[in-house]
């Protein structure tokens, strides 16, 4: 599992990679296939979910943040997933307070993940089985 410790507080997983080479059978061109799709619908909630809490939009808060921490947790890049469940449980209770604080803390760790994936990728090229970085 990859760690990012940058804040000092300890290891915080951004990826777990024995998930998602298993999600891919170790298939480098699955896997960026996969990572693909991945960033694209991630982009595509994420731009939904900014639009949603400018509109205080509560019900397409919690569609949006719960559609995304699911695709994250399947993918195994947890990174994301707290402060989106942050959002998800606020929008479930009724408001959005402290939102723009959690949209930004997952669209942080999103662009964490993608260039931790992007590096990853560079170093297993298609045609080889992949291995931890």
């Amino acid at each position: 599992m990859n760690t990012n410790d940058s804040d000092g507080g300890g290891a915080k997983p951004l990826v777990d990679l024995d998930q998602l080479q298993s999600a891919c059978d170790g298939d480098a061109r699955l896997m960026r296939e996969l990572m693909d799709l991945y960033f694209g619908q991630a982009d595509e909630i994420m731009a939904g979910l900014g639009k949603a809490i400018q509109q205080n939009d509560v019900g397409e808060v919690d569609h949006l943040a719960h559609k995304l921490a699911g695709s994250c947790l399947a993918c195994g890049m947890s990174a994301p997933v707290p402060a989106l469940r942050q959002l998800e449980h606020n929008a479930k209770a009724g408001h959005l307070q402290g939102a723009p604080d959690s949209f930004a803390q997952a669209a942080a760790q999103l662009e964490a993940v993608r260039q931790y994936m992007r590096d990853y990728l560079l170093q297993n090229p298609p045609g080889e089985k992949q291995h931890d970085a």
